[in-house]
């Protein structure tokens, strides 16, 4: 940032904000970060309490209207993939925000990754429920699972057919992630 190039991809790049699309992977609680919710409905500030979800979506309605798109009545396509631990808490999350933000309540789509059993060591030796020596312990498969979702629900092949050339994944606590997404997106036009 601040440099001629850098100011200058990020002008190359500007222009491409109205083919991107954005993905959300958030599929794990906030645990570790002692926080017994979904980590999108974690402050990102102690001042307004602004949630991860809504600095996301305030960022990427910001970018479409930096790419000219502002004309558009409905917002770029989002998905967020969740997992059975986060899904009733992000889609609650999205209902508000969406009537706080005033867009459609469909523009997010909600991609659920499955459950699989949990390993207990670097042996792997299958992790078992806490008090039941006959359930295995489950957790959501993991981030990789967001190129599937897209594309056996089609969303991916939508999106094509809507004219949309990009895809912006980012993890649910990186609220810096799309901040150099203009300068991003120039250089990967610049080099095809």
């Amino acid at each position: 940032p601040g440099s001629a190039e850098y100011e200058a991809m990020a002008d190359l790049g500007a222009g491409e904000l109205g083919a991107c699309c954005f993905v959300l992977v958030a599929g794990g609680l906030g645990e570790r970060l002692g926080y017994s919710g979904i980590k999108l409905g974690l402050p990102t500030e102690s001042v307004t309490s602004c949630t991860y979800l809504e600095l996301f979506v305030r960022q990427i309605l910001a970018l479409q209207r930096r790419g000219g798109d502002s004309g558009s009545s409905e917002p770029p396509p989002l998905a967020i993939m969740v997992s059975e631990d986060t899904e009733k808490g992000t889609r609650a999350l999205v209902e508000m925000l969406c009537r706080k933000v005033g867009a459609p309540g469909d523009w997010i789509q909600i991609l659920r990754q499955e459950k699989v059993p949990a390993l207990a060591d670097p042996a792997a030796h299958m992790a078992l429920q806490e008090g039941s020596p006959y359930r295995l312990e489950t957790k959501p498969h993991g981030h990789g699972d967001v190129h599937a979702l897209l594309h056996t629900s089609g969303l991916a092949r939508q999106w094509r057919y809507q004219g949309k050339e990009w895809v912006v994944l980012a993890q649910d606590t990186n609220g810096l992630a799309f901040l150099t997404l203009p300068a991003v997106l120039g250089v990967s036009r610049s080099l095809g």
